[in-house]
């Protein structure tokens, strides 16, 4: 297995070695266009991963979904990364859109999507398939959290005030629980001209997706028979198909949060000039919407090998959950 010394740079292009030409070309375009140093930023979040090593050798024609899929999703992990930094630096500049509560909520649960994100990415790539189909539905509810915590501000404070198991998970209950998180997102992109409602195709898809992964926390011999190491990541079709689930809800997220006018974006821009510190990470929290836009549509138009289409397929493996 290939090394990489851990003081010198290496681009997205060697590390996903049967990563599509398409996608590399387009990665460079979008990120140089806007004066973000790809290389560098890559470094710094994804190399520093708790856990990073090098893929595993692969055949690039039959691995190139596979890696295609896992650069954008590491993709979708640098823009959380930078919207930590932001909420954290955030909370020093004064005269934002957002409250202080927002502020905090955002840190508070972007770092907890930092580290449920990194710890699936390695729970994928060391043959642990299961496991991180847990944590993809754990990823699932916190967006839909964070998304309703920056439409309502004072849903934001009640969040931030719990100081106790009992008040956290009665918050939980009342205000996330069964949906409620989503429902109130999605009567928001309703009034907007976007139909995410139970009743919609993309509804149905996610309530599929869901329960799917929500059997994958109890024990069953249902398609466990005959899996081996034959199964591990990139030929794991249930692997890839978590990174690809989760990576379009770290997509949702980012656009949602921009569609939904509460004033994020133009707070990302201010925090980006005011802040003194992070400044690289800072500007690309501000200035990466339309690099994260592109690679939705991009997975959502099935380029370069990775398995979209206008709503991502029902986990295909499924039965190797159970």
């Amino acid at each position: 297995m290939a090394t990489f010394a851990p003081d010198r740079l290496i681009g997205p292009e060697r590390f996903y070695s049967a990563m599509t030409p398409q996608l590399a070309a387009r990665l460079r375009q979008m990120w140089s266009a806007r004066g973000h140093d790809l290389d560098r930023i890559w470094g710094e979040c994804i190399r520093g991963l708790p856990g990073f090593r090098p893929l595993p050798p692969g055949k690039p024609e039959a691995d190139s979904r596979a890696h295609d899929g896992l650069c954008l999703f590491d993709q979708a992990l640098i823009w959380i990364i930078s919207l930590n930094r932001a909420a954290e630096a955030g909370n020093r500049v004064a005269g934002l859109r957002l409250s202080g509560p927002q502020l905090c909520a955002l840190h508070l649960l972007s770092g907890r999507l930092i580290e449920t994100v990194s710890a699936l990415r390695l729970l994928v790539l060391s043959e642990l398939s299961v496991p991180a189909l847990q944590l993809a539905r754990s990823v699932s509810e916190d967006v839909d959290m964070l998304l309703a915590l920056l439409l309502r501000p004072r849903l934001a404070q009640q969040f931030v005030g719990c100081r106790t198991a009992d008040e956290a998970n009665d918050f939980w209950r009342r205000h996330i629980a069964g949906g409620r998180a989503f429902r109130l997102v999605a009567e928001k992109l309703y009034s907007i001209g976007l139909d995410y409602s139970d009743q919609s195709e993309y509804g149905q898809w996610r309530r599929e997706v869901l329960t799917l992964l929500g059997s994958a926390v109890h024990s069953s011999p249902l398609g466990r028979r005959g899996q081996g190491r034959d199964t591990a990541w990139p030929a794991n079709p249930v692997a890839c198909d978590c990174v690809d689930f989760v990576t379009h809800r770290l997509h949702e997220l980012c656009a949602w949060a921009h569609l939904l006018e509460s004033g994020l974006d133009k707070d990302l821009a201010c925090i980006a000039e005011r802040a003194p510190s992070d400044s690289a990470l800072l500007a690309f929290a501000a200035g990466s919407r339309d690099i994260l836009l592109d690679q939705m549509r991009w997975t959502m138009a099935g380029q370069g090998g990775v398995a979209a289409t206008a709503r991502p397929g029902p986990l295909s493996g499924g039965q190797a959950v159970h």
